[in-house]
């Protein structure tokens, strides 16, 4: 992997240095909701921390793009192998992916603890605990289906924590051609790529959640897991019932970073699913959707934690309490996680 401590063009660099310096939340994402402070102030001393490994993770995701574009409807987005069952699967291009993603960050951060969603998958599904130590999260294709199935909604997901706190966000859907930032204090953008190589920034807006007040009027996404068992499928669909009958419309697009990308930006109003991958799937777009003035907690109302597989988002607060009530009745399923309360190890 070539040196990932600079964008690859002028262009791109010059477009980039606008969001490397920070600025103020706006007054509507103090409203809606801001992530937790005091945890980070070492590293919110060191501004050149943020924007060096925001250089970095974009370089990354910038990369793993390119690869997942060239391989779009062609043998290397074939499935490979399965992990949990037939339908969690594997192709070429996520391990590609995430080895390049690795070698990239290794390169910068030597000293800096990575976990990807496929060696973790070799290792036997073991997550690591949360630490201090700046920690990256990368899920080299999140939406693994749609990329087999050449749906255009999968991403490559790039996340860094730093105390246990997700700080540094990148989230590209090399297809659509957007990428999702989010830095903790600087917002939240969305940046149009462009370019032979898919890595010049050729328009870059800042983002923030909707306004919908109320459940009723709110578009959710969610997503029904790999989970098959006849239990665990009534818990999902029993929680999409009682959604459906509480807000305008429900969509399912087969990504948990790009439907959390969906609410940083407004296109949707809340996301919530059970039993995802691991922290791979939600820490960068955490960032993001907080930056945006969301708020992110557990489906139960709990405080959400990166290793429960479990998320809900929302753009305030108070579609956030309407949406766990909505949820509450329905309990989890046997091949679901529980809320972090009842976990035995996170």
């Amino acid at each position: 992997c070539c040196c990932c401590c600079c964008c690859c063009s002028s262009s791109s660099l010059f477009v980039a240095n606008a969001f490397l310096r920070p600025f103020s939340f706006s007054s509507h994402a103090r409203t809606h909701g801001t992530p937790r402070s005091g945890v980070m102030s070492s590293v919110n001393a060191t501004e050149a921390f943020l924007d060096e490994t925001l250089r970095v993770a974009k370089r990354c995701a910038f990369l793993a793009g390119k690869e997942i574009s060239n391989a779009w409807g062609t043998s290397s987005s074939l499935v490979k192998n399965s992990k949990k069952n037939d339908v969690d699967l594997v192709t070429a291009t996520d391990e590609k992916c995430e080895k390049m993603i690795k070698e990239c960050i290794s390169e910068a951060f030597p000293e800096h603890s990575i976990v990807g969603e496929e060696e973790t998958a070799r290792a036997g599904d073991v997550i690591p605990q949360m630490s201090a130590q700046p920690t990256w999260y990368v899920d080299p294709v999140d939406g693994t289906t749609n990329f087999i199935h050449s749906y255009p909604n999968s991403c490559v997901s790039i996340g860094l924590c730093v105390n246990e706190e997700p700080v540094v966000g990148v989230v590209f859907n090399p297809i659509s051609r957007e990428m999702f930032v989010g830095v903790k204090g600087r917002g939240s953008q969305l940046i149009k790529v462009g370019g032979r190589n898919l890595d010049e920034e050729m328009e870059v807006q800042s983002i923030q959640v909707s306004t919908t007040d109320a459940l009723k009027k709110a578009l959710i996404a969610t997503e029904i897991g790999v989970g098959r068992d006849e239990k665990t499928i009534n818990a999902i669909m029993g929680r999409i019932r009682n959604i459906v009958q509480k807000s305008r419309s429900v969509r399912c697009t087969g990504s948990c970073a790009m439907n959390m990308c969906a609410v940083a930006s407004g296109r949707v109003d809340g996301y919530f699913e059970i039993g995802f991958g691991g922290p791979w799937d939600n820490c960068a777009a955490t960032v993001i959707v907080r930056e945006s003035g969301g708020v992110v907690v557990d489906p139960s109302g709990e405080e959400m934690h990166l290793n429960a597989r479990r998320v809900l988002c929302a753009n305030s607060r108070e579609i956030v309490e309407e949406f766990v009530a909505a949820l509450k009745p329905v309990e989890d399923g046997p091949a679901e996680p529980p809320k972090p309360s009842l976990a035995t190890t996170l």
